[in-house]
């Protein structure tokens, strides 16, 4: 999981596509903790390996970060994991935000759906506003200037991606603890 939260942000950010807020829904909410804490590995649709650690944090949150040496060493995400309304207990809201930025809290927080397929295993499916518009118009949500949706509430997304995951969308990534 520790891979994943990088992964994802770093790829909603270059692609311009996830569903993202500064309104922070899921403040308040403590989020679940569905996997051990320890080292990830992520395999995308490009086949490439990568590793990422996974740390428990306060919330029941948790901080992904990329462990090997390099350019993004140390760089990941503070990832949440939340139900989602209608949806199998497996099947999760995900909630990423980039670490370098999550100090004064009003940064941007994205979202997609995580499921999850063992003790030790996931997948994802992100959300692109374009792509992904039926589901987007079920609650209202709207691509914004820089490509990316956005949306009023905690209601109206979690309305967006309920239909996403119904959608039979093939997951992008998938992860191993």
């Amino acid at each position: 999981m520790r891979k994943l939260a990088p992964l994802i942000l770093l790829a909603c950010l270059l692609t311009a596509g996830c569903w993202q807020t500064v309104s922070r829904p899921y403040r308040a909410v403590m989020s679940l903790q569905p996997f051990a804490a320890g080292a990830v590995t992520v395999n995308g649709s490009d086949g490439k390996l990568i590793h990422y650690a996974l740390k428990k944090i306060a919330r029941g949150r948790y901080r992904m970060t990329q462990p090997d040496r390099g350019s993004d060493f140390g760089q990941g995400f503070e990832l949440g994991f939340f139900p989602l309304p209608g949806a199998p207990s497996h099947v999760l809201i995900y909630e990423a935000a980039a670490l370098d930025h999550t100090v004064a809290g009003a940064d941007l927080r994205y979202y997609g759906v995580l499921v999850v397929t063992g003790q030790k295993s996931a997948e994802e499916i992100r959300p692109d506003c374009e792509k992904d518009a039926r589901a987007a118009r079920a609650s209202g949500t709207r691509q914004g200037k820089d490509g990316a949706c956005t949306f009023a509430d905690r209601e109206r997304l979690e309305k967006s991606l309920l239909p996403l995951w119904k959608s039979g969308k093939k997951p992008e990534y998938h992860y191993a603890l």
